[in-house]
């Protein structure tokens, strides 16, 4: 069970079929990729293809705006910006990349994975990924349809499941995949793996198949921590008990997807700046670039800031204001984001010793808690710049136990901040960092402030809105729209 030729392009060419497509969720079960004559291993390349759109396109625009690493200057981009965004803008994401891109096939490989032919291995690729998709939706939207979603036939209205129940189910579809990949299977995939690619099958299972064990493992840790609010102690043990289990020991371990080096193979980021639309629409913010700068001392800055953003014609970082209109000769994004062969990172090994430093400073472990944070800092670094830089480490990577006690919370969730810089999961983070029940114009960490001239009246949104097709479709089922309306952890 061999994939051959260009996965790359295979991939690509699925996700395009399906964008120009006009499917939506209730048309899921037209998907032409999910039949049963598609066997896994094509499927397998365009369901990770689609997953890391989900994640790394417009969902990612979006959650960048609202913590404020960009701001749009024009059309949907500043609507998100000025918090005015409508059910529309979702559609997409929503259905070519969730639901009918990803999760249909998704499922097609793990009903066909359950018949004859041993395909354990594929399944547990694919019960991991379906984990990560439904955790996202829950953190994007809040309910979502499940249960009944991937069968339309019988259920052309599926219901709404709640987020606090689905997130149970994100830990039970991660355990199962975990024992799927650790157990025989007849068939494994191999080149066609997108994420964990190996030349053979055999090195597949000696090599890759323990990557996605680990990150199974950082996706428990991560779903754990978010529900720190819900449960401050017993969130942070079972983080800690996940990443115990075995996860990511280095930068070299962890889940980043990378499509190619030449333009038509790039990334969701670098797809989306390649036009005018993407680099007239959405801008860098001045008030990150302030934050970057100066950030060592007077004159030097967050060594990642080069590689974040790119100087201007005249050696400068420019930015634009949040909720501004762009500036002449203002900079673009930097090469670690902007190029063909960026990778979109999914979960990081800098992430994972974010979660054990957090855990750790819940329960009071406090030396644990800056070994790790120190960890995290110099991964991050390492991972953007390609090196080390001691005067930042000196003076951000140098916690004690003692040390880590005083404004530990927003060294962390700072540090964290600039780590993530565009990653959808910064959003969840910054919502964490909200204390429960504030005010809904209290912001998290680190500072903002919304854009001028807000719908909201400074209130930050702290969900996405449900599509038109579901709106129009499905309404009797469709839950709270409001912008303001919290995922069940955000209290």
């Amino acid at each position: 069970m061999k994939f051959k030729g260009n996965i790359t392009r295979l991939a690509l060419v699925l996700i395009a079929l399906c964008w120009i497509s006009s499917c939506d969720l209730q048309e899921a079960n037209e998907n032409p990729n999910a039949v049963s004559e598609v066997n896994v291993d094509v499927l397998l390349p365009a369901t990770q293809a689609n997953m890391t759109w989900a994640i790394g396109d417009f969902a990612s625009q979006s959650a960048s705006s609202f913590v404020q690493y960009m701001t749009g200057t024009l059309n949907v981009q500043f609507n998100i910006s000025t918090y005015e965004y409508l059910p529309a803008n979702f559609q997409t994401t929503w259905n070519n990349h969730f639901y009918a891109g990803a999760m249909m096939d998704l499922k097609t490989i793990i009903d066909l994975s359950n018949g004859p032919g041993g395909s354990a291995h594929y399944r547990g690729v694919a019960k991991i990924q379906m984990a990560i998709l439904l955790g996202y939706l829950v953190d994007l939207w809040g309910d979502v349809p499940f249960s009944q979603a991937l069968d339309l036939a019988t259920y052309p209205q599926p219901a709404y499941d709640s987020g606090a129940e689905l997130y149970q189910e994100v830990f039970r579809m991660l355990d199962e995949g975990i024992a799927d990949l650790s157990g025989q299977s007849t068939f494994s995939p191999s080149r066609n793996d997108l994420v964990f690619p190996a030349a053979t099958e055999t090195a597949w299972r000696a090599n890759s198949r323990t990557r996605w064990i680990k990150t199974a493992n950082a996706f428990k840790a991560r779903f754990h921590n978010h529900l720190s609010k819900v449960d401050p102690t017993g969130s942070a043990q079972q983080a800690l008990q996940a990443i115990q289990a075995g996860t990511f020991v280095n930068n070299a371990e962890e889940m980043k997807v990378s499509f190619g080096n030449t333009p038509d193979a790039g990334g969701p980021w670098f797809g989306f700046l390649l036009g005018t639309f993407g680099q007239n629409n959405i801008s860098v913010t001045q008030e990150f670039i302030d934050f970057l700068e100066n950030r060592v001392q007077p004159g030097v800055d967050d060594p990642r800031l080069p590689f974040y953003v790119s100087t201007n014609s005249n050696g400068n970082y420019v930015g634009t204001p949040n909720g501004g209109t762009n500036v002449t000769n203002r900079s673009i994004l930097g090469p670690y984001v902007n190029s063909p062969q960026a990778p979109t990172n999914i979960i990081t090994y800098a992430e994972v010793k974010f979660i054990e430093a957090e855990a750790n400073l819940r329960l009071g472990q406090f030396d644990q808690a800056a070994a790790a944070f120190n960890a995290a800092v110099k991964a991050s670094i390492q991972r953007v710049t390609g090196g080390s830089d001691a005067a930042y480490e000196a003076i951000f990577a140098s916690e004690t136990g003692a040390t880590i006690q005083v404004n530990g919370v927003e060294k962390l969730f700072t540090e964290k901040y600039i780590d993530m810089f565009l990653q959808t999961e910064a959003w969840a983070d910054w919502r964490r960092s909200i204390p429960a029940r504030a005010p809904a114009t209290t912001s998290g960490i680190p500072n903002l402030e919304p854009a001028p001239g807000n719908l909201t009246g400074g209130a930050f949104p702290r969900r996405f809105l449900y599509p038109p097709s579901e709106l129009d479709n499905n309404s009797a089922n469709v839950p709270e729209t409001s912008r303001l309306a919290k995922v069940f952890w955000d209290l």
